[in-house]
């Protein structure tokens, strides 16, 4: 059965090798404060975090981020049918349906997702 939102893909979006910090909250709000967003969902373990990125007062305006804290390499996540519309309710149910806690436990898997920056 195809996933409710379509194919997913991965983009490098940020090489954070540059941007050192001395924790991984410093980190995701140097990360927020590049997008002027917040972030209403986070999920973190040793190897990466996930992020929900909304526009404040705009609950339709998510993206779907991943932090690589081995690699220092952020990614955003696209769906060919919502890429940067994820309400709260898209993003559990795309978090759900496309496994995504693996991505956080595994960022590495986002390598053989990626597609190309002018895809």
């Amino acid at each position: 059965m195809q996933p409710s939102l379509g194919k997913m893909s991965a983009y490098k979006i940020l090489n954070w090798q540059d941007r050192a910090a001395s924790s991984i909250e410093q980190t995701v709000a140097a990360f927020l404060e590049v997008g002027e967003a917040i972030a209403t969902r986070w999920i973190q373990t040793a190897k990466g975090v996930l992020l929900l990125q909304l526009v404040p007062g705009d609950d339709a305006s998510g993206a779907i981020y991943v932090f690589d804290r081995r690699r220092d390499q952020w990614y955003m996540l696209s769906f060919e049918e919502c890429e940067d519309r994820f309400t709260s309710e898209k993003f559990d149910r795309a978090f759900s349906e496309y496994d995504l806690f693996r991505l956080v436990e595994q960022p590495g898997l986002l390598i053989s997702e990626l597609q190309p920056a002018n895809a």
